[in-house]
């Protein structure tokens, strides 16, 4: 599974607008709960984005596939070969 960080570079990469990372606050005993809330939230963000990310992949991949098919039908129609059975969902 990937991390939080991870993920962030992999939507970087992508074009994505991913928010900075709080910084990390010093080890201290006494931890203000704000730096804690802070990644908390960071990190719902970056795993909201990346679920966001993910479905347009396989969105994409799905259209792709769809198209390619459809190429390949309208091919054999074409060439006046016979039509292969289509396998619909």
């Amino acid at each position: 599974m990937l991390t939080s960080d991870q993920k962030a570079t992999i939507l970087r990469k992508n074009g994505f607008a991913v928010p900075d990372a709080p910084a990390a606050p010093p080890v201290m005993p006494a931890q203000p709960p704000e730096s804690g809330l802070a990644m908390q939230a960071w990190h719902r963000a970056i795993e909201a984005l990346f679920a966001s990310y993910a479905a347009a992949r396989a969105a994409k991949s799905l259209r792709d596939a769809q198209e390619k098919a459809q190429l390949e039908l309208l091919r054999q129609m074409a060439s006046g070969a016979p039509r292969l059975r289509t396998l619909r969902a």
